[in-house]
């Protein structure tokens, strides 16, 4: 609703709060704007009811509605008060009082939108959808102003006579937020299953309604295990291997908040047992399609993670073993078997599975970058001088990640060698090998070198930006502020950026009274832009100067 600001508290809850909250958080994003007014369209005037209004009411209407899109408040609340005026028994009369009543609230006049604006719209005219609606609002805007027993008071009124409607769900999720900031978990576990089982889920409460039963069975699996669970996530998700990987991915969240403690252990390892036994009794007994395959192969890989959750490798290496004893080989199970040895430390027996790949190619890819990742520098770049070798289509970007590591291992002349190499034989990406050696000069700290092969790079202004950066490194500030001025006088999208960085250069140069007219120049010539306001912040907080984006004075 409009003007609403909403508040964070930091609250601390037992193992699974942090979980809760966050879906809280998301709820909110996606139900209400950056200024806490509900989305469409429970502001928006239905097109039905457009084609209900006469000509001159639909024009009156249509010029308030402009002001409100624009947000200038006060000049829509008054044309939708001449809208009542001029149309008392006009079928839009409700729906400019509550619109004017959102003027108010916008205006910050909470208690006059409320007693002389939303209310006024129930008692007048009880049986419009803008009734319900307002009755919404009105616990919406207690809540804004922190009276949140009123605010709980007119959200259970809603909930209570309008059970059916968008504006009950809506309802819910402020109580759910209230009640999550008071550890309210009675209140929380009612209102994710009224909203997971009770609520008709349209275009405006589906997502509402998906998200609780998500809350609930995340809930559930604290207080009634994965059976619970799945029957709420069945409300969302009817293929089988969606609601699955949904009770996997919610189980494990729930697994990684009890393990952080060790007396949870036990409490853990029975919620991933629970986990275990859903998921076998999903796997297909046929798995003579490709479908049934893939999804048999999903719910082994799930086994496996949580038994990994838990800390008991030997289940997870087990599990691994009889997914190639069941489905046979493939390179799919390999790399997920692989990838777990890894986060085991066991990255030689990971690399005997890559060599078992039936893709060659891609096993001996997955072991270079194994020796990447352990920082084994040679025996990776061997691997990828021998891909060079094997893969004459993608000979050069084999040679390219040999540089690659090179340059990982800080053997610059090793790489550069390599660039240098792929330019004479690569002819079409010459320009891409030019701006690697450059850029290796430059990481290297061989900045004359690097200046001299950015100068034939052509990617304007990213080499006279990489330029500039070196002249500094070498003090050569002059030299810099130069190429910064060439890039102002070309390129008008980056010329902020390059005004900025001549004050930043002025400073290392020790011309402050320079350097504080360059950041002044920034604000004056470019105010909206948002290296104006990064000039802004440092002249006050370097300088203690004043600023005024557009112009600055000295205080």
């Amino acid at each position: 609703m409009a003007g609403i600001t909403w508040r964070c508290q930091e609250i601390t809850i037992r193992y699974h709060r942090a979980f809760i909250l966050g879906m809280i958080c998301l709820w909110t994003a996606m139900i209400f704007g950056s200024n806490g007014l509900v989305a469409a369209p429970l502001d928006e005037l239905p097109l039905d009811r457009w084609k209900d209004l006469r000509e001159t009411e639909r024009y009156q209407m249509q010029i308030a509605e402009k002001y409100y899109r624009e947000q200038n408040w006060k000049i829509a609340a008054g044309e939708y008060e001449k809208f009542i005026t001029l149309h008392e028994k006009s079928s839009g009369s409700a729906f400019a009082q509550m619109k004017w009543s959102i003027c108010q609230v916008r205006l910050k006049k909470l208690n006059t939108a409320i007693k002389d604006g939303f209310q006024s719209v129930i008692d007048y005219w009880p049986e419009s959808p803008d009734a319900m609606v307002s009755a919404y609002y009105i616990g919406h805007t207690y809540k804004d102003m922190g009276e949140i027993k009123q605010a709980k008071k007119a959200y259970q009124q809603v909930l209570q006579k309008y059970p059916k409607a968008s504006v009950a769900a809506y309802a819910a999720v402020d109580l759910i937020d209230l009640a999550t900031l008071e550890d309210d978990k009675q209140t929380l576990n009612t209102l994710w299953k009224k909203l997971t089982f009770d609520t008709e889920r349209t275009n405006d409460t589906r997502s509402i309604c998906e998200n609780a039963s998500r809350q609930y069975a995340s809930h559930s699996l604290y207080h009634g295990g994965s059976k619970k669970a799945a029957k709420s996530l069945s409300t969302t998700y009817v293929e089988t291997s969606q609601l699955v990987d949904q009770l996997v991915v919610l189980s494990i969240q729930a697994i990684n908040q009890l393990m952080q403690d060790e007396k949870n252990r036990t409490q853990a390892e029975k919620l991933a047992d629970d986990a275990i036994n859903h998921v076998r009794g999903a796997m297909p007994a046929d798995i003579s399609t490709p479908e049934q395959k893939l999804f048999s192969q999903n719910c082994w890989f799930a086994i496996a993670r949580l038994y990994d959750a838990t800390k008991r490798p030997e289940q997870s290496d087990e599990t691994y073993k009889l997914t190639l004893e069941k489905l046979g080989r493939n390179d799919e199970i390999l790399a997920e078997y692989a990838r777990w040895r890894k986060t085991q430390g066991k990255y030689e027996e990971a690399r005997q599975l890559y060599a078992s790949y039936e893709n060659k190619i891609e096993g001996l890819s997955q072991i270079a970058y194994s020796f990447r990742e352990q920082q084994k520098w040679p025996e990776a770049i061997a691997v990828y001088q021998q891909l060079a070798g094997m893969d004459a289509e993608r000979q050069f970007d084999w040679l390219s990640q040999a540089a690659s590591t090179h340059r990982q291992a800080h053997e610059w002349m090793q790489a550069i060698n390599i660039y240098q190499e792929l330019m004479a034989k690569d002819a079409d990406r010459a320009d891409s090998w030019l701006w690697e050696i450059a850029y290796t000069y430059r990481i290297s700290g061989q900045y004359k070198e690097a200046i001299g092969y950015y100068r034939q790079c052509n990617n304007f202004p990213g080499n006279y930006q990489e330029m500039a950066i070196c002249h500094r490194a070498l003090k050569e500030y002059g030299e810099a502020i130069v190429l910064y001025n060439q890039i102002v006088g070309t390129d008008e999208n980056w010329a902020p950026w390059a005004m900025i960085q001549i004050g930043y250069t002025r400073e290392e140069a020790e011309q402050t009274e320079q350097a504080i007219k360059a950041f002044q120049q920034v604000c004056k010539r470019f105010p909206k832009n948002q290296y104006a306001s990064q000039a802004h912040a440092h002249l006050q907080t370097k300088y203690k100067i004043t600023v005024t984006l557009g112009g600055a004075k000295d205080e």
